[in-house]
This record gives structure tokens, sequence and C-alpha cells, in this order.
């Protein structure tokens, strides 16, 4: 059912700052990445012009008999923006309604900078690739179109896409995208650390209470090796803790800040014991280094995994016994702004259609190693279980804070509560005092 994301009148809204520009730093703290962060293709070669590509856009409309140009923006700047760039040049080159796209990516901060006074001149581009991360700010202000419109287009399979992410990208009954990309983290565990600590290297842990019990066995000290990560400045580990208890930073429509509930108090608690087996030097490359036996991230971590050698597994994050698992999901989708004519948004439309293929969708995949939305292209998987693995989260996980974002959330009161209670601080009293914090954010 779809959350009442913007019920709180007067709501000051808080984009999620410092979305890096797709395949940038690799650090899974932002939950707003939208981006792969290191190209982490995870099925076999990354060659472009190997993939099958449909060779022409069907659709019930054939456009214009003269050409016409479609600007489209988006933020995609590294390696995963190479393969974006390829996809668009393969449209242009196939499809049978004269349409040319011309392509602008630019970093996040720049585009966020540039969208809102592009739409206030009636200067925008024709479409857009935006985040949860971003999107309210612009919902509130009714810069975008709905674009519902398009799953009942020809051709158009609805049933197709996994129904949680159509879902996502709605803000009360506005479409406000159709997906492009989902990114979201999961629990990686090293084999070859595994088999010498005398666990299953083939079975990795069923439940946080697994994850616990196997963080202190795989840890060894005097070989400076740790059964898991727990870093203090970044937001991704200590919520799944709190998923794997049922618990959240707010409630529901996020008017109510749930930091000191219960679940969340056993939550650090668990945290607090696994800080023990976690190394405290902060080091990013402690995943990767071949000493770290389990440790959460994205997916932007596979091809680090992969060029130091690691025998790693990778599967969705357990709860503990008996909870419902839960997980941070991040749609990217295609957005028309509201000074986009209805002849170039039916054009904006044979594009989304192209992308929203098997093969697309695959090709995508293959060479971005972000999981399939499409259950088509999952199918496409189902012989790679590494690749498969990534979708399992897309099926029941949400946005996290998705009106207000976690940056201010994290920096203000989660840094600061993990950091007291690692140090010794009474875990009820400091989730009270953090917790009147985030209810001040929620409040503004």
């Amino acid at each position: 059912m779809r959350k009442n994301c913007l019920a709180a009148a007067g709501l000051i809204l808080i984009l999620a700052a410092g979305l890096t520009a797709c395949g940038g730093s690799g650090n899974a703290g932002n939950t707003g990445n939208t981006g792969n962060s290191g190209n982490a293709g995870n099925s076999g070669s990354s060659e472009k012009d190997t993939e099958s590509v449909p060779e022409k856009t069907k659709g019930s409309q054939t456009g214009s008999d003269k050409p016409v140009t479609l600007t489209f923006w988006n933020g995609f700047t590294s390696t995963d923006g190479d393969v974006l760039q390829q996809i668009v040049n393969d449209f242009n080159e196939s499809n049978e309604y004269n349409v040319t796209i011309e392509m602008d990516a630019m970093p996040w901060a720049t585009f966020n900078e540039k969208l809102p006074a592009a739409i206030a001149s009636g200067n925008a581009p024709d479409f857009v690739l935006c985040s949860t991360g971003y999107y309210v700010p612009y919902v509130e202000s009714g810069s975008f179109q709905d674009v519902s419109d398009f799953y009942e287009l020809p051709g158009v399979d609805k049933a197709d896409f996994d129904p949680n992410i159509v879902d996502l990208l709605y803000y009360d009954d506005l479409c406000v995208g159709i997906p492009m990309q989902v990114i979201s983290h999961y629990l990686y565990w090293d084999k070859d650390l595994y088999a010498a600590a005398g666990l299953d290297p083939e079975t990795p842990p069923k439940t946080w209470e697994e994850i616990m019990k196997n963080a202190e066995i795989l840890t060894d000290k005097s070989k400076n090796q740790y059964g898991f990560n727990v870093p203090t400045d970044n937001n991704v580990v200590p919520q799944y803790a709190m998923y794997a208890y049922g618990g959240s930073y707010t409630n529901a429509d996020e008017t109510e800040a749930l930091l000191n509930s219960e679940a969340n108090a056993k939550a650090f608690e668990s945290l607090k014991v696994m800080y023990d087996y976690s190394p405290k030097d902060g080091d990013p490359n402690n995943s990767i280094s071949g000493r770290m036996g389990q440790f959460i991230d994205g997916p932007w971590i596979i091809n680090g995994l992969r060029e130091n050698e690691i025998n790693f597994g990778v599967t969705a994050v357990p709860s503990c016994e008996g909870m419902e698992k839960d997980a941070s999901i991040i749609p990217v989708g295609f957005s028309v702004p509201k000074t986009t004519s209805e002849e170039h948004k039916d054009l904006v439309y044979k594009f989304v259609q192209y992308w929203n293929t098997k093969e697309i969708c695959s090709k995508w995949t293959r060479e971005c190693g972000t999981p399939a939305y499409l259950l088509s292209a999952q199918e496409e998987f189902e012989n790679d279980p590494l690749t498969l693995a990534l979708s399992d989260p897309l099926s029941y996980g949400h946005v996290e804070c998705k009106l207000h974002g976690v940056n201010s959330i994290a920096t203000d009161a989660l840094y600061p509560a993990l950091g007291e209670v690692f140090a010794g601080a009474d875990i009820p009293t400091t989730l009270d005092k953090y917790n009147q914090v985030i209810q001040a954010i929620l409040d503004k």
C-alpha cells in the first residue's frame, strides 16, 4: 500500500544530500546513491558491442515525419554513464520514430541546481533521471508530470515490473517516475575464511543471530581478521540491524521519531557486540582486504572483491529469527518535467519502453551490476545465483525516510548515538536523547 508521503502540511523538505555521481566513490553509507559506484558488473563480459538489443522500438505511434530531438539529463557520469550513452546511441540508430536523444550527464549537485531553474524558465530537458533521494521537492513544486499512463501503452506489460518497485515511485497518487535502475544492499561473506573457521562456505547466515555468532567465530585479532564490519560513519549497517529487529527511525508517515523503540535498543545491543568483532580504523578497503569474514554493502563492491580475488558469496541481509526481512531500496526513475509537450512526452515513452525490455534490462544488469527489476530479465539470470540474489530484496524493501532523506538523521542523530554507545554509554538513555533530535528534524 502506498505511503501517504505528502500529508504533513508546511513540511520543509530535505534532499538526500551527498547522492554521488553514479559509479562514484563506492561508499555505501549514503542510501541515496543512484549509481553502482564502480561498474560492478557481475556476470561475464562487459563488451558493449556484443550484447543484443532490440532492432526496432515498436509502439502505437510512429512519431513525426520530421526529425525530433529529445533532451535528456541525468547524473550518470562514470562507467555506467558510458553504458547508458551506448544504449541511447543504439536507440537513436534503430528507432523508427525519427527521434534523436541528446543526453547530458552532469554531477547530481549540478543537476539539482540547474533543473529547477530550467523548469521555471521553460527551458527544461524533455526527460530526466531522478532518484527517491531527490524527488520530494520536485513533487511538492509540481515539477514533474504523472507518468502512470505509460503502463497503459500497447506493448507495455506492467505485470513484468516488480510491483514493489513501481509502487515506490509513487508519491500519494502521483506516479513520478518509471523504473530505470534499482539499488539495494546485501550480506557478503568470505568463503575461504568461513571454511578456515570451520563454517560451511556454501551456507550463509539465515538469521541476524547467525551473523553475530559467525562474527565471533571468524574474528582473530592476532591475524588482523574480523568477523563483521560496523563503521561509525555509515548509516547502512545500523539500519539493517534495526530492520532485523523490526525497528526504524520513524513511523510510517515520518511524523514520529522511533529511535528509542525497544526494537532499536535490541539492534544497538547487537551492534555493540559486533563492534568488538569489527576493525576500528575506518579503512574503506577493509571489505576487499581478504581479512573480513562478513559485511553489508551494495553491488558496487563486487568488482573490488573480484579484482582482489576474494572467494565471496552474496545474499539478502537476513532478519532475526521470526522477523520479516526488510531492505533499503533506492529506485531511479525516468521523469518528465511539466514543461514537456504531449508530443514529446509520447516520444520519450518510446525510449522508456525500449529501455524496459528484457534485452536492455539484462544488458544493464550485466554491465553495471545492478539488480534486474523486470521479472523477465530476472529469468535471464536464473542460472547465475549471484546476480539473481541481487534482485531478492526488491520485492519487499522500502525507501528509507522517503520524505526527509536519511542524511540529516544519520549525521545529527545516528552517528553520535553510535559513538556514545560504543564508548560505553547507556543505550536507552542515549537513544532517548537522539530520538528528540530526530523528532526536531521531522517537526521542521
